[in-house]
């Protein structure tokens, strides 16, 4: 029975960082790094001491980092009854289940689209983003090759669980969506 209170929650692992997301982290991390050699460089080549705040700058630059990748990660997506939840290490989002049209596996849903607001690859895409075939759209996701579109009337989201072809016959189910 759709939106039933008996249903046990499923808990999807997001998909493994697709090439996107590894690419885009790498860039990150490599170009942030080259920055802070080229600063050391310059400030040992003029043989004067750099301010100390310049010493803990740098680290702490790269501690930022790490903490906006680890942020942006997907934890998991879970299904109870009536929602989709997707946890972040710093947020957690719910989507209710409810008016859901439909859910379909898609690797091309980010074909296309641009990022409107939000991260295009740092640990995971996450965001808002736009293009001609989807429209509006939110993305929570690590890989797109596993990416699912779900839509409503009024909004339409993309992620990525791992075991994505299970994710969509449990979703339909739950929503009581007949395919």
């Amino acid at each position: 029975m759709p939106g039933s209170r008996f249903q046990p929650d499923a808990v999807f692992e997001p998909a493994p960082l697709g090439s996107r997301v590894r690419l885009v982290t790498a860039f990150v991390f490599v170009v942030m790094l080259l920055a802070l050699v080229a600063v050391t460089v310059a400030m040992l080549r003029e043989r004067r001491p750099a301010p100390w705040p310049v010493f803990l700058l740098q680290p702490g630059i790269l501690a930022l980092l790490a903490v906006i990748w680890r942020g942006a990660r997907v934890k998991q997506y879970r299904l109870t009854a009536d929602e989709l939840r997707i946890d972040r290490p710093f947020q957690h989002l719910r989507f209710p289940l409810a008016g859901l049209l439909s859910a379909d596996v898609d690797p091309q849903a980010l074909r296309g689209a641009f990022k409107v607001a939000g991260n295009d690859g740092l640990g995971a895409v996450a965001g808002r983003f736009r293009s001609k075939r989807l429209g509006r759209f939110r993305v929570y996701l690590t890989d797109g090759e596993h990416a699912v579109v779900l839509r409503w009337p009024d909004r339409c989201l993309v992620i990525s669980p791992q075991q994505h072809s299970l994710f969509v016959e449990d979703v339909r189910r739950r929503a009581g969506l007949n395919r």
